[in-house]
């Protein structure tokens, strides 16, 4: 049997974590020989194997105002729902609103439907395909909750959501369990296999009212170990050696996400906790903070220890410069689904950081690689941080991550793992049809 067809879908190809997941699955499929394309709200990268929405849309200026007044009164509509909701926390939540994709999915050409991150009003779930078998890798909660992308310590998706916590609702029938309904009559007809990068969020997907009782596969986010890799100090981009010179003789501690200081999941203020105790047990003069993904922090604190916000880091080979450039990554995450990157710094060599729960206990190995805080104990995460870079003097941590991550998350072994998926969930589908 030849291989199939294999369409990815992701809101973009190169904007954030979980695109660049999608992308670098596609880039894996392709060194293996699969026909391999992608589809995309937003494209940036030159690959003429990713299709953008924008090449199925009309550029007629008819169309261009009927859809600006149908956008308008869509927001509008939703505005009215989560306004219903003003005490709700600030974590990001989603609707069910999306983007007219001009039946691009029935007219492209594949075998296999691979869903990834799809939000952003970009994939309607009605639209997607009952004729084929879709993969589906979650990169966030989102589809097996109502409305929400992270969980934290929420068990109603066992449920069907309603009463949600974060909407601080006492309501069964609010809009997280309006969402869940629509989701299960969405699901309902589809073959669906479901992939989570990580253990835990697969033993999640199971326990789930939305996608328990659908196959689940935990292969873990690839990297292009090529790419990602260690390189010598005096090989940094000049931005990062500027820096550098700045901070000589300093131990640089690093952190970085979207959205890296205003995300409460991502645990910046844990990071600032911990960076308080480092500095109580007289570790200020030789230890900086930088940071990605945030020109600046609302959050302050009261801490000696100088801290560079270097905004967000867009191109890959400045980002690979900027992790060879720290001594240890810290990742502080109260919730990750894998933990792109821990794996990107233990790539590069860097040991890394991060407080045991989630998908992080898949990448970091206490003592061996980096270090795993008690959850989510800033004193801990501290002592984390003060151990490897004490222990890492002969680069010991850094090598075993860069081996690990060659046997676990090189290309070609993920590329495999989703192979063998395709081909099983392709095979099963046509037995089906066939009998």
């Amino acid at each position: 049997m030849s291989t199939p067809k294999i369409l990815s879908v992701c809101t973009s190809d190169v904007f954030g974590g979980a695109a660049r997941a999608a992308y670098r699955i596609h880039k894996s499929l392709k060194m293996l020989g699969v026909d391999s394309h992608m589809f995309v709200k937003d494209k940036g990268s030159q690959d003429s194997d990713v299709i953008p929405l924008a090449s199925f849309v009309p550029q007629n200026s008819f169309y261009k105002t009927f859809d600006l007044v149908r956008t308008k009164i869509s927001n509008k509509i939703s505005h009215y729902r989560w306004n219903r909701y003003p005490n709700r926390d600030k974590v990001f939540m989603s609707d069910l609103r999306a983007t007219d994709i001009h039946g691009a999915l029935q007219k492209l050409d594949y075998d296999v439907l691979h869903l990834h991150w799809i939000n952003q009003r970009f994939i309607s779930l009605d639209k997607l395909p009952k004729d084929r078998p879709i993969v589906w890798t979650l990169h966030d909660s989102w589809p097996f909750c109502g409305v929400c992308h992270y969980f934290i310590d929420c068990t109603r998706y066992q449920t069907a959501c309603g009463n949600c916590p974060y909407l601080h609702s006492s309501n069964e029938n609010d809009l997280s369990h309006q969402i869940w309904s629509k989701k299960f009559l969405a699901y309902k007809d589809l073959d669906l296999h479901i992939v989570t990068p990580s253990r835990w969020l697969g033993d999640c997907a199971k326990k789930s009212s939305l996608l328990g009782r659908f196959p689940v596969t935990v292969i873990p986010n690839g990297l292009d170990t090529n790419t990602y890799k260690p390189i010598k100090k005096q090989d940094l981009s000049p931005k990062w050696s500027k820096l550098r010179e700045q901070t000589a003789g300093k131990k640089i501690i690093l952190y970085g996400a979207v959205a890296a200081t205003t995300d409460m999941v991502k645990g910046f203020d844990k990071l600032l906790s911990a960076l308080q105790y480092l500095e109580k047990s007289g570790r200020v003069d030789d230890i900086q903070l930088v940071v990605f993904g945030a020109d600046e922090a609302e959050l302050k604190m009261d801490l000696n220890i100088p801290i560079h916000y270097v905004g967000y880091v867009s191109e890959t080979e400045e980002l690979v410069s900027l992790y060879n450039m720290a001594d240890v990554m810290v990742v502080p995450s109260l919730s990750e689904t894998f933990g792109q990157t821990a794996s990107e710094a233990l790539s590069c060599g860097i040991p890394v950081v991060a407080f045991r729960c989630t998908g992080l206990v898949d990448i970091v190995d206490h003592k061996i690689n980096g270090y795993l805080a008690n959850p989510y104990n800033p004193e801990d995460l501290a002592e984390g941080i003060r151990w490897c870079l004490d222990k890492n003097a002969d680069n010991r941590l850094g090598n075993f991550g860069r081996k690990k991550v060659l046997e676990k998350f090189a290309p070609e072994v993920v590329g495999k793992q989703y192979l063998d998926l395709y081909i099983s969930a392709y095979e099963n589908a046509l037995h089906k049809r066939k009998s």
